[in-house]
């Protein structure tokens, strides 16, 4: 197996959020060479390669791409309708396949990518980027040491107003094409944060409404859910696509009997560092709002603040040693289950345990 050798990838979908992902294959090319961008609009593609070398070969045709004997490992950020379908074709290529999340629009999808990674012996990895935000790893230390005592309750915000980003018309507003609105393409991002944080969630409870008219077939563009976790915690989250202004857009409070986590970021700001008030550190204290210090992970675990160039040099670092993926398909599978329930428990109106599905 090499080891030594930049990971050579192609990527498939030269959309917005492939912006994101660009400087890993700038800045790290002793980790990852780009060796082909892929995408029906063939001026996106030659835009994308142009950034990154004039080496890196561009294709329209998603078949003649797989078929190229150089590219060991597919970078996939299409619609999400077309996640499992192209990963699997990726996958019985015999490349390795880091998809953007979500890992596929309904469960039977998700199983099969996860089943043709195993039948191919290849990585299908999906890109949960929060994971790999080094002050997250830090907070995740923080809980399995104990330093919150016994986690008692989470809180979450996912904020947008989407037109903001991407006019209606565009396929994130279509539920057909999407999976869903703000919870299947926002949301996922907190709730894959929370197992990894503090464990598995065993059932859900949720509220999903459609409020304008520009989101069509389903999407919903608020949501509000309530979450029972394995350990006993419970757990509130708030999602909205269609909001005129927001200060920010994530943020996150975690409570434990002998700390409070909180991210919230500053205003205009997606996300925020974690920072812990903790018994161990403060005692009692006097100020009920004061005592919150930054979180640093232990060791220094990934070589940037980038959480989606972190994710990208870990896939190929995986893809080299053979380790499993820290977000690897069979473990977020349990993110989208979890996804699948609300969904279920706003047509029905019923709690939905995640073991029923």
């Amino acid at each position: 197996m090499q080891t030594n050798t930049p990971l050579k990838i192609a990527l498939v979908g030269a959309g917005g959020i492939s912006n994101a992902h660009l400087p890993a294959y700038q800045n790290f090319r002793d980790k990852v060479e780009l060796v082909a961008v892929c995408d029906v609009n063939e001026a996106a593609a030659k835009a994308f390669a142009g950034k990154v070398g004039e080496s890196v070969r561009v294709y329209t045709d998603y078949q003649a791409l797989l078929e190229d004997p150089e590219v060991e490992a597919i970078d996939l950020l299409t619609l999400h309708c077309d996640h499992a379908k192209q990963a699997i074709a990726a996958l019985k290529a015999g490349k390795h396949v880091l998809i953007e999340k979500p890992l596929a629009i309904n469960l039977p999808d998700c199983e099969a990518v996860i089943a043709q990674a195993r039948a191919s012996e290849r990585i299908a990895m999906v890109a949960q980027c929060q994971r790999y935000h080094p002050s997250y790893l830090a907070a995740k230390e923080a809980i399995e040491s104990g330093r919150l005592g016994e986690i008692r309750a989470v809180r979450f915000d996912c904020m947008q107003n989407l037109p903001m980003y991407v006019k209606p018309g565009h396929w994130l507003y279509d539920g057909d094409l999407a999976g869903g609105g703000v919870v299947m393409s926002v949301m996922i991002h907190r709730i894959d944060l929370m197992r990894y944080l503090i464990g598995e969630i065993r059932s859900v409870r949720a509220d999903c409404r459609h409020t304008s008219k520009d989101f069509i077939h389903g999407a919903e563009d608020f949501a509000n859910v309530w979450l029972e976790f394995e350990n006993g915690a419970v757990g509130d989250g708030f999602g909205a696509y269609s909001l005129y202004r927001t200060p920010y857009s994530e943020n996150l409070m975690i409570f434990g009997t002998d700390g409070t986590l909180h991210a919230v970021p500053p205003v205009g700001e997606w996300i925020g560092d974690a920072y812990l008030a903790s018994r161990e550190t403060e005692g009692e204290g006097e100020n009920p709002f004061q005592g919150f210090q930054p979180l640093q992970p232990a060791v220094d675990a990934f070589p940037t603040d980038d959480g989606f160039v972190n994710e990208i040099l870990h896939f190929a670092d995986c893809c080299r040693s053979g380790k499993r993926p820290v977000s690897d398909a069979t473990d977020t599978i349990e993110s989208m289950k979890v996804i699948f329930a609300i969904y279920q428990s706003s047509r029905t109106g019923e709690t939905v345990r995640i073991a029923d599905l």
